[in-house]
Parts: C-alpha cells; structure tokens; sequence
C-alpha cells in the first residue's frame, strides 16, 4: 500500500504526499519491497532536486526582472517635490 502511494505521489508529483510518505515509511517485509522503495526514493530526490533548482531559477529571473524595472523606473530630477 505504501509503495503504492509513493509511486502515485512521485507521478503527480504531490510533494506535500512525498514528505507525508517519507514521515511515515513503514518496516519493509521482503527485500523486494527494499530495493523498490530505495529506488522510488531516489527518484523522489531527483525530482526534488529538480523542482529545487527551477524554483531557484525562477526566483532570480524575479529578482533579475525587479532590478531591471528599479534601473529603468522614472526618477525626479530633483529630490525636492515642490507643487503649486
């Protein structure tokens, strides 16, 4: 059952299931059942490497894009707002 769940998890790619599983991992009875759960647990570690780093991607092309509007943004000539 709960390998199961594990590779359901792994192919919607539900994270909050992922961490739920990894929490939860049970005494495996036969060594099939090892091997199988070790493998869908470094698939696991991929993916969540992989999702890591195109978060982290995403992230300073955000940062990249804010600097660029601050540098192009219309700045007063003066630093005194004088209105009539």
């Amino acid at each position: 059952m709960w390998l199961s769940e594990l590779k359901k998890a792994l192919i919607l790619q539900d994270f909050d299931s992922l961490e739920k599983l990894i929490e939860l991992m049970p005494a495996f009875d036969s060594l099939q059942e090892m091997k199988e759960a070790t493998y869908l647990l470094d698939h696991a570690k991929t993916l969540l490497e992989t999702e890591k780093s195109a978060t982290l991607h995403s992230l300073q092309q955000l940062k990249d894009t804010i600097n660029f509007l601050k540098a192009t943004e219309n700045t007063p000539s003066s630093s005194i707002n004088l209105k009539l």
